[in-house]
């Protein structure tokens, strides 16, 4: 049996939690919750601060695309040509001085196809020719390209232009409304340093709301996370509290069996107790009584006259019984009926009462009878052995039979007798004699039936069927 100590029990925590120890077993789950989060959060904010420097170059490639159009789109035929005309080149370094001051703009040149400066505001540099750059080219297939940063390309000069290093690099396609055909680009150079700043601004003030709201996430995340430790903690301390009512329980139950094991050891001793009074009061009572009665029926001295049969009778049944109490009081019993096969068992025991009481019995037993379970032998020989000394005792042995045989599948045992009283009610078990009684209730606890009836015939009959199943007479 397990003891009591192998059984585990889970005790609270007493010490204090106080800050981060208070959340327990949640401590890890919630490390981790606010790492995804963080992460998440980080990823969100790089990827709006992309967004909007892509916004801020999209809105400045935009007012670049209006204010080129506005001064280039109506020279678009003649910026095909290379070179530039002395006056379309006048033209044009009008306009750059013009919008130059109101708009940062420090630099700006016109390309070709061929990579060619057909113009540019920093003398020296027009009809030089470079390699396409990758800016270059995107602007030349259609598209707007704007950068931002305070080193660009080495026919660039900046350095006296502005003191803030942090300009737009601006290409913009030149296209022929009429074909819709790029003939040109146009690259300037613009402060960023008011942009710029409001981009950090934008930037910052977007970390600081994705801040904020991380912020709240892990507080509500904490707050859910306090709860769930809060029933955790409840549902360990019920089950504790459960486990110790187990543990007392099986306590419990290991007094309740330990006593009853002794209280069944008790009664042991009280029945062979019991039993030593028994046997004690039929060596004392019965067995001195036989003595005495078998010694006053001393045998017939050789010349004395011969006894007569009932006294020779007499005197057998004494001895028979003398052996049978000595029998019980050693444990044993004087015939082993149960040993012989069923129809021979019955036919001994219809003997033993033939040569006891000089009556004839008439015995009707069916051929290659089953054999039932010792139990049920043992039943059917004390019913035949009751029958038949019921039917000499009250009926003086008048027409005693014993017929044993087989109905619908079931074995049945009947003792019958002639009787002179008849009794029309029927009988009531309780009030039967002891011997019916006992027979009764031995019937009965191996699942057979019993019966006491008066036949038409002025017969009184005692009858016991059984259920040859060897499952039922096994449990039996």
């Amino acid at each position: 049996m397990t003891k009591t100590s192998d059984i585990p029990v889970l005790l609270p925590d007493p010490s204090p939690r106080t800050g981060w120890q208070s959340l327990g077993l949640l401590r890890r789950p919630l490390s981790s919750y606010a790492l995804i989060i963080i992460l998440g959060l980080a990823l969100l904010g790089l990827g709006t601060a992309s967004r909007l420097q892509h916004m801020v170059e999209t809105e400045v490639g935009h007012r670049a695309t209006t204010v080129l159009e506005a001064m280039l789109n109506r020279h678009a035929g003649e910026l095909a040509a290379d070179p530039l005309s002395p006056e379309l080149l006048a033209i044009i370094d009008s306009y750059f001085q013009d919008s130059a001051a109101s708009l940062g703009i420090s630099e700006m040149k016109i390309w070709n196809a061929k990579g060619t400066i057909l113009y540019a505001s920093r003398p020296g540099l027009t009809g030089a020719v470079f390699p396409v750059s990758p800016e270059l080219g995107t602007a030349l297939a259609g598209e707007i390209s704007v950068s931002i940063g305070s080193a660009f390309h080495a026919e660039t000069d900046l350095s006296d232009a502005m003191t803030d290093p942090r300009m737009f690099e601006v290409y913009v396609p030149i296209r022929r409304h009429a074909s819709d055909r790029v003939v040109a680009v146009a690259e300037y150079y613009q402060n960023a340093a008011v942009a710029s700043d409001a981009l950090v601004r934008a930037r910052w003030q977007t970390w600081m709301m994705i801040a904020v709201v991380g912020a709240m996430f892990v507080a509500v995340l904490l707050v859910i996370l306090r709860h769930s430790d809060a029933v955790i903690v409840q549902q360990r301390r019920d089950l504790s509290a459960g486990m110790a009512d187990l543990v007392r329980l099986v306590e419990r139950n290991k007094q309740t069996q330990a006593q009853i094991q002794q209280d069944a050891r008790r009664r042991q001793e009280e029945q062979k107790a019991q039993l030593r009074q028994i046997n004690a009061d039929i060596h004392d009572g019965i067995g001195q009584l036989l003595t005495v009665a078998l010694l006053r029926m001393k045998p017939a001295e050789p010349l004395a006259p011969t006894p007569d049969d009932s006294s020779q009778s007499v005197r057998l049944i004494l001895e028979e019984a003398m052996s049978e109490v000595q029998a019980l009081l050693s444990g044993t019993s004087q015939t082993p009926l149960p040993q012989l096969p069923l129809a021979r068992a019955v036919a001994t025991i219809v003997e033993a009462h033939s040569r006891r009481t000089a009556t004839p019995v008439l015995v009707l037993m069916d051929d290659d009878l089953p054999e039932p379970g010792l139990p049920v032998k043992v039943a059917i020989c004390r019913l035949v052995q009751e029958g038949l000394h019921n039917a000499f005792k009250h009926a003086g042995g008048q027409g005693q039979q014993v017929r044993l045989q087989m109905e619908r599948g079931r074995l049945v045992v009947a003792v019958s007798n002639d009787s002179d009283q008849r009794q029309d009610a029927p009988r009531d078990p309780s009030r039967q004699p002891m011997g019916l009684r006992n027979l009764r209730h031995r019937v009965e606890r191996l699942g057979g039936t019993f019966r006491v009836q008066d036949q038409p015939d002025q017969r009184m009959e005692i009858r016991a069927s059984f259920d040859t199943n060897p499952t039922e007479v096994h449990h039996a």
